[in-house]
């Protein structure tokens, strides 16, 4: 089992690290929960860092299996990672509650950014319904290894 203090574990990164990631990837996998049954659905998302919140605008189709899990998940958890090689990858975990949120809740800069990373949604010939969301991040916590670094 690996301990924090193995280089092949990683190294704990700094909260500004964490902001820098997240602010330069936008996407990750979005896991939810219902009955003891585990759900992942990759997300695009736009991280408000003044809020320290990621903010999804999520698209549930008629019947939509992901609207049930969101209803039924008190804490969610996002994931983003990049991996380049077993020497070279970093990742940061945001836990906390997901909240609906009302469009006037969500500015012209975290929706311009948010499309720009997720590109549009064609929703006009489909039965998909939007709705923003935000996952209030209550824990955050990055690691990483990068390869001039795994010798330390």
């Amino acid at each position: 089992m690996a301990r924090s203090s193995d280089p092949w574990y990683g190294r704990t990164m700094t909260d500004e690290d964490v902001t820098d990631f997240l602010n330069e990837r936008g996407t990750g996998v979005l896991a939810l929960a219902e009955d003891r049954r585990a759900y992942g659905i990759p997300v695009a998302f736009a991280y408000d860092e003044a809020n320290e919140r990621a903010i999804f605008d999520l698209g549930f189709a008629p019947g939509s299996k992901k609207r049930s899990f969101i209803e039924a998940t008190e804490e969610v958890c996002l994931t983003v990672y990049e991996h380049v090689d077993s020497d070279d990858w970093r990742s940061v975990v945001l836990t906390g509650p997901l909240r609906e949120l009302s469009a006037g809740e969500v500015d012209d800069d975290v929706e311009a950014w948010f499309h720009a990373v997720a590109g549009d949604i064609d929703v006009a010939n489909s039965e998909l319904e939007l709705q923003w969301y935000a996952l209030e991040a209550r824990e955050r916590s990055g690691r990483f290894l990068e390869p001039e670094r795994r010798s330390e």
